[in-house]
């Protein structure tokens, strides 16, 4: 939807009219999930006269001009002791936001939708609240991974979703404004009913000094790749059962999996038991600034999520001439479109999986798509075109 602003009269206003802005993530960062968190600080920083990141312990970043306000968790395994340790942290929440009360105009939940009780407690101490949207319905569509995964565990982690999705849907009833990234999703994940406060606005940005255009696809290997967090929503597992596949089809591919996760154990006795491993490398974590190097080496980077917003590693790629192979879920066909600036799956089921990295590698076109996945990113994801939408919104928000 189109925000009914000024920008002239919203650019003139003063420093001292800036609003202070509050950005409220999940307690639970993993490494290396700093940048989402960082590219919306930079994003609000010059935007807010006062800017607070109320995060969880394993942020490790540390954004100039930003105060930082660290909530202690502590991740649990049964149903039962993570409900109560949601409910700590909603009262940890609460306490915060009352210390805050006066200090905050604009609350921003980001990384993880809240609950309805610290939201609309905010809302009582007059802050307005912004729910982005990272996930876009993520908690339904990790219950077909989980139903998929099956297993004894998988029955008290179901009965934990449905309860997540209920408290997401009653938090969009709550909100000041839904934040999304892609007008797709609106009637994708049910949000029409919402749409008078629904805003599309994206906080990714790159650097295209960092991750440069390498025009070398021809000479590449053929290495096949995942980089990601190693998790169900992910669908790595999917993308591993696919391997003994496409090798059946394809004896030159080699793949790569970067990152790390509560899989790994998974993944590992997969394929020992396939006898994978001298095809397969296990890369592990590796620091956000050395991604460029590893993206550049693969011929094909495969994102099988079963749910996602817009993943900065698929810009990432498409900037480096690294061509992607998705499913269609979240934002990712607002970028990818298929065979022009990418390849979408049909699903990500294993055999899908395997043949569309089968049919993507012999494409005797990789190179044009490569070129005009760059040329796409470079014109809509520079750090000046989403300061803009994010200005109008925040000044609209204001006036409001």
């Amino acid at each position: 939807m189109q925000l009914r602003t000024s920008k002239a009269a919203h650019w003139a206003r003063s420093q001292s009219e800036k609003p202070n802005i509050a950005i409220i993530t999940h307690p639970f960062q993993e490494r290396g999930s700093n940048l989402p968190i960082d590219n919306m600080v930079a994003v609000a920083r010059p935007l807010a006269n006062r800017l607070l990141l109320i995060t969880g312990e394993g942020y490790t970043g540390s954004p100039r001009g930003t105060e930082i306000i660290k909530i202690k968790a502590t991740r649990r395994t049964s149903f039962v002791s993570r409900a109560l340790e949601q409910a700590v942290v909603h009262a940890k929440d609460v306490r915060l936001l009352l210390k805050l009360r006066g200090q905050i105009d604009i609350l921003l939940f980001f990384s993880g939708t809240p609950f309805p009780v610290p939201l609309v407690f905010a809302q009582t101490l007059g802050m307005k609240c912004f729910i982005v949207l990272v996930g876009m319905g993520e908690s339904a569509s990790l219950m077909q991974a989980v139903k998929g995964r099956g297993g004894d565990r998988a029955f008290g982690e179901l009965i934990r979703l449905y309860l997540s999705e209920a408290a997401e849907r009653a938090s969009y009833h709550f909100s000041d404004k839904l934040i999304v990234y892609s007008p797709a999703v609106i009637d994708l994940i049910g949000l029409a009913k919402h749409s008078r406060k629904i805003v599309v606005a994206r906080e990714h940005f790159l650097n295209f000094e960092q991750y440069r255009f390498k025009d070398d696809l021809e000479r590449r290997d053929n290495v096949v790749g995942f980089i990601g967090r190693l998790s169900e929503e992910k669908g790595v597992l999917n993308f591993v059962q696919a391997m003994p596949a496409v090798l059946s089809a394809r004896s030159d591919v080699t793949f790569c999996l970067v990152g790390e996760g509560k899989l790994e154990g998974d993944i590992e006795a997969f394929i020992d038991k396939h006898a994978l491993r001298s095809k397969v490398k296990l890369a592990g974590f590796i620091p956000h600034h050395k991604l460029p190097d590893y993206l550049t080496r693969l011929k094909l980077l495969v994102v099988p999520s079963y749910a996602e917003g817009l993943p900065n590693v698929v810009l990432e790629a498409m900037a480096c001439g690294t061509p992607v192979l998705a499913t269609p879920v979240g934002s990712v066909p607002d970028v990818i479109a298929d065979k022009e600036t990418g390849f979408l799956m049909r699903d990500n089921s294993p055999s899908s999986v395997a043949q569309s990295v089968v049919d993507t590698l012999a494409c005797p076109d990789l190179r044009r798509i490569a070129v005009n996945a760059r040329t796409l990113v470079e014109a809509e994801f520079r750090f000046e075109k989403i300061e803009e939408t994010w200005k109008s919104l925040i000044w609209s928000a204001k006036d409001e």
